[in-house]
């Protein structure tokens, strides 16, 4: 049995079909009609046959108007019991002018009446045809068509014409059994078109679930190769900057030595003072690898972002000049959180500067802090930090913007799209350790032409009051 929704779909969708065939069934009514009283009127009065024919050219009016009416409300629900019951009104009606109509007027004549009932079996045979979809239609023309005229040849009494009379009878039975067969058949053909529309949807549905699925895990797999590639990365240059590193403050331990040993001897001391200092930069180098590798010695304490800001932004602005519109909005109150204060501003002082790059024409910079929620998701990848809430410190710009190539490869040590002599690529690899070493997370954003947008992510600090509460009361227990 069909569900409840499934029936009134099929309900409404044998109405349609019905209504569809209604201009034909209308036409041949309205032929037959002028053809029967063509015949009719020389044996029967004329007035009875002019109200016979307006009251079936009136309901084919009636009729016709209610097909639009049909259509341009589509039903559904209880309405489409509404409109059965219109369409069974109608087909009842017009079986009873045929069937009452030609009784009242039934000619003594028998080849007129042998007429009629070739005409009203047509009919019959036609409403079938046309109204196979729905049963009710079709009986509600058939029986009141052709029982009259079955009663008004037994009337008559001869043994021929009770003979007609039943097959008048059985021919409507075997009519009515066949529009049944047909509006099942029907039923049936509909319920399998709607179980496979429905399959088709779920198969649908769950293509797109597997696409989805396939997407993610692609997107998880190409997250966890760059995560591994920086992963690797970072223990290489880690532990050949921490061994090189060493070696630099034999060197420069020696040079200061040579310097003071040699303080008569101003052409040794230059060389040694030279030399000396090109080992300290190479010390800092060392140092901004051992920042990536998550190395680097940090004074973590609790810190106030936003008073960070505010202190660090005239500097900020000294560094980005004239032409970029520089805009700081710390205004909304952040939560604290544990970092090394001076590192954290280095860092913002890589992404404002690599920002002041990529608008070599001028254009907007603005720094915002808030507060964002990061998922397990949002930080796939990295296994430095948990999930929670994190202060955002974003640093968003109107330049160029990267490719995805540029953007994969962005946070490797000494990858630069700038001019040899421009840049050591060592900037946003920076910000990356720090940001991890911190338990926190780097975000970039950018697309070519779009501009970049740099997020650090830094956990919330635990709340002190809580933790001396907690540490009360256990102390209670």
């Amino acid at each position: 049995m069909p569900s409840a929704p499934d029936a009134t779909l099929i309900e409404t969708e044998r109405l349609r079909f019905v209504f569809q065939q209604l201009p034909l069934t209308l036409s041949v009514t309205l032929l037959n009609a002028a053809l029967t009283a063509f015949v009719l009127a020389p044996v029967t009065s004329h007035a009875a046959l002019s109200v016979w024919l307006a009251l079936i050219a009136t309901l084919v009016a009636v009729r016709f108007a209610l097909r639009p009416v049909f259509f341009r409300r589509r039903p559904e629900g209880t309405e489409s019991r509404f409109w059965a019951a219109v369409s069974v009104l109608g087909a009842f009606l017009a079986g009873s002018l045929w069937g009452g109509g030609l009784a009242l007027m039934f000619p003594a004549n028998e080849t007129t009446q042998l007429f009629l009932s070739f005409v009203i079996g047509g009919m019959c045979a036609g409403s079938v045809t046309v109204n196979f979809s729905h049963f009710p239609t079709a009986a509600a023309f058939i029986l009141p068509a052709s029982l009259p005229l079955a009663v008004c040849l037994l009337v008559e009494g001869s043994g021929s014409r009770d003979v007609s009379a039943l097959m008048v009878v059985i021919f409507a039975g075997s009519l009515c059994s066949s529009s049944l067969r047909a509006h099942r058949s029907f039923g049936q053909r509909l319920m399998l078109q709607y179980a496979l529309r429905r399959q088709r949807l779920k198969l649908s549905q769950a293509n797109e679930r597997l696409q989805a699925e396939i997407a993610e895990r692609r997107t998880i797999q190409e997250t966890l190769h760059q995560s591994q590639k920086m992963e690797a990365i970072g223990h290489l240059t880690g532990g050949i900057a921490h061994d090189f590193n060493n070696l630099l403050q034999v060197v420069v331990g020696n040079l200061n030595l040579i310097r003071r040993l040699s303080a008569g001897n101003d052409k040794v001391v230059r060389y040694a003072l030279a030399a000396e200092q090109a080992a300290k930069r190479g010390a800092d180098l060392t140092g901004s690898l051992l920042a990536y590798a998550r190395r680097q010695a940090q004074r973590t304490e609790r810190m106030d972002v936003n008073r960070l800001l505010q202190e660090f932004e005239p500097l900020l602005l000294r560094t980005l000049g004239g032409t970029i519109d520089f805009r700081m909005e710390v205004s909304a109150p952040v939560p604290a959180c544990e970092a090394d204060p001076t590192h954290f501003q280095s860092a913002i002082l890589n992404l404002v500067i690599n920002a002041r790059d990529a608008m070599p024409q001028g254009g907007v910079l603005s720094v915002r802090s808030g507060v964002e929620i990061l998922e397990a998701g949002d930080l796939a990848g990295n296994a430095d930090a948990s999930p929670g809430r994190f202060v955002a410190v974003s640093v968003q710009d109107s330049g160029e913007g990267m490719t995805p190539e540029v953007l994969a490869r962005v946070f490797e040590p000494f990858f630069t799209t700038k001019e040899i002599g421009k840049g050591s690529g060592l900037g946003l690899s920076q910000v990356y350790g720090f940001a991890r070493q911190s338990g926190g997370h780097v975000r970039l954003i950018s697309a070519p032409g779009e501009g970049t947008c740099a997020t650090i992510c830094l956990p919330v600090a635990p709340d002190p009051e809580e933790g001396m509460a907690a540490a009360s009361g256990a102390a209670d227990a």
